[in-house]
């Protein structure tokens, strides 16, 4: 959570173990719900909307709300550092005007949506089966497709969290020149295939995915590369993914599958690469964290995939055994983004 103990409270509360540090989880879990539903309501868009600082009454009037009450959902949000007081009212830090305004390019606020309508609820149902039994009772993807529209919040979601890395991961992406077709295998949002096809005016996308996940995609498909990207519907694990692909790529996938599906899914893949395509695969990889953020993200990601998927996080070792398996060669591993934690390994059919 944003709240940044200061020097003595870190010293009280971790080093000298002389006050209860569990206190801070349960502040930050009172902060993502204080912000789900500063978002829900417009309370930052109306700041960021105003000309001057709003008062609680003058923000209540916007928002049909009691002025008490926001007033002191708005303290909070100030102590957490969401937002700023002056004398005439609150404004906005810099790290919300940054990162949940929907006109900023790093909007997390659909992503934060996606967390509190979707990924919690469905711990509070299964969390406690996955660690009992080894996984839930269902996955989380055939909860959404119970309702079709929790497919567009998953999706507006990802899409979110993607846009964060986007240029660092396609920067990186090795596109062999002259490649002209590219699959996208589970590539929900497509805006990895979208950006790729930016940057690379002859190459043409194929967005493959279940059926809901694509649904809330083709409306999402700018016009400029509208003809270079399009969506397929199907199963990656049975469904025919077509053939003479110079580019797959396999973006947070392989997480959802146990080692032998992994096996097989390469080979399907190898199968629809022309010779000496290029297979791409991002993810989380065990044993990458080298500071406590990074680590402690890879340990909710485990618990994340556990709690949805019956899954886990692999180390890179292990894919790159499973590529060789499945006919690959001249594998390499490269770290993108800010944090340690994710990165791309490639490799060519041999």
């Amino acid at each position: 959570m944003p709240l940044n103990p200061n020097f003595l409270e870190r010293l009280v509360l971790f080093r000298l173990n002389k006050g209860p540090a569990p206190m801070l989880d349960l502040f930050g879990a009172a902060s993502f719900e204080s912000v789900s539903l500063a978002l829900e309501l417009g309370l930052f868009e109306s700041l960021a909307g105003a000309e001057a600082p709003l008062t609680a009454a003058a923000l209540a009037d916007r928002l049909d709300a009691h002025p008490d009450g926001l007033a002191t959902l708005c303290n909070f949000l100030v102590a957490e550092g969401y937002l700023t007081t002056e004398e005439d009212g609150y404004r906005l830090t810099g790290m919300t005007e940054t990162w949940l305004l929907a006109a900023s390019e790093t909007d997390m606020g659909p992503w934060l949506a996606f967390w509190n309508d979707l990924v919690f609820p469905f711990w509070e149902r299964e969390l406690e089966t996955a660690v009992r039994e080894g996984e839930p009772s269902r996955s989380i993807y055939e909860w959404f497709d119970e309702q079709p529209g929790r497919w567009e919040v998953a999706q507006a979601g990802f899409r979110a969290a993607a846009s964060l890395l986007v240029d660092d991961v396609v920067d990186a992406v090795t596109v062999p020149g002259g490649s002209t077709r590219l699959i996208d295998v589970g590539g929900g949002h497509g805006l990895y295939a979208v950006e790729l096809c930016r940057r690379h005016p002859n190459l043409s996308a194929t967005v493959f995915d279940l059926p809901g996940a694509v649904a809330a995609v083709d409306d999402e498909i700018p016009d400029a590369v509208a003809d270079q990207v399009s969506t397929r519907a199907g199963d990656y694990r049975t469904d025919d993914l077509g053939d003479g692909y110079d580019v797959a790529l396999l973006f947070n996938i392989i997480h959802a599958h146990d080692p032998t599906e992994n096996t097989a899914l390469f080979e399907r893949v190898a199968d629809s690469l022309a010779p000496g395509g290029r297979i791409i695969v991002l993810d989380q990889w065990e044993g990458s964290g080298r500071t406590s953020v990074s680590r402690a993200g890879l340990r909710f990601v485990a618990l994340t995939y556990l709690t949805t998927l019956g899954a886990t996080v692999y180390a890179h070792e292990e894919v790159t055994s499973w590529l060789r398996d499945a006919g690959f060669g001249d594998v390499t591993r490269r770290s993108v983004g800010p944090l340690s934690g994710l990165a791309l390994v490639e490799a060519t059919k041999r």
